[in-house]
């Protein structure tokens, strides 16, 4: 396990200390401060339910579950019970931005960046390259910011496709029952 953690924080000062110019900054800010809490995924659904010719009801039902999930298991459930600290200034980490007091493992950001790639890409498979783009830079953003180990955005990852995957399926297994249950209910 050490070696893992070694490799881990080298890794992170690898990525971390990247060329650095004004650009590449405030690119990672934007991109990280557009993944926060999942606000540009909760835009695009927005989007895409607006643009649909047919508004299905029943569209935010993975969008919601999707956020739910990936706040609850990492802010409540995973960050605390790992309580693995953050990367700091002593450790050599460049740290652009606030420093956050918060735990590391796993990366909310990567959570909900890779639920929603996975949850959007179902409903809209012609931008689903789009999404996991977006996922992968949003992902990348905090490891180059210093808030992140790669290992924490690859187990924030793998918990946000696993999170997508399974509210996909719950998601596809409520939407006919309740449409069949409002056929009734019109008859």
């Amino acid at each position: 396990m050490e070696q893992l953690l070694a490799l881990d924080q080298q890794l992170f000062l690898f990525f971390n200390h990247l060329p650095h110019v004004w650009l590449t900054d405030v690119v990672a800010i934007y991109l990280s401060g557009i993944g926060t809490a999942g606000l540009v995924w909760i835009m695009v659904s927005f989007f895409l339910f607006l643009r649909e010719e047919e508004k299905d009801h029943w569209f935010f039902l993975p969008v919601v579950l999707g956020a739910a999930s990936s706040w609850f298991i990492t802010e409540l459930l995973l960050k605390p019970l790992i309580a693995r600290p953050r990367p700091t200034l002593d450790m050599g980490a460049m740290i652009i931005g606030n420093t956050l007091k918060d735990f590391s493992f796993p990366s909310a950001h990567a959570t909900f960046a890779w639920a929603f790639a996975v949850i959007l890409a179902k409903s809209e498979p012609r931008a689903k390259w789009l999404f996991y783009l977006l996922a992968i830079l949003i992902s990348f953003s905090r490891i180059y910011l210093g808030k992140h180990y790669p290992l924490d955005v690859l187990g924030g990852a793998a918990i946000g496709v696993a999170i997508g995957l399974v509210v996909n399926e719950v998601a596809s297994r409520i939407k006919p029952h309740a449409k069949r249950a409002k056929k009734r209910r019109a008859k």
